[in-house]
């Protein structure tokens, strides 16, 4: 992820923060909040390629 794509992420979640809360977030919890969608954005797309994958080498497991 670029130095500006960080940025923009952290600026959207401070945004978020401010409107739901109606206070100014610290910089601990943009960085909370920026860690925990990263790891979510990862947790999703990764379950989802790796689906695709294994959809693509017919090796989808049977229940």
């Amino acid at each position: 992820m670029t130095e500006q794509k960080k940025k923009l992420l952290q600026a959207k979640i401070a945004a978020a923060l401010y409107s739901e809360n109606g206070r100014v977030p610290t910089r601990q919890e943009i960085e909370q909040w920026t860690k925990f969608a990263r790891v979510l954005y990862t947790a999703v797309l990764g379950l989802h390629f790796e689906r695709q994958s294994q959809k693509r080498n017919k090796q989808l497991p049977i229940f």
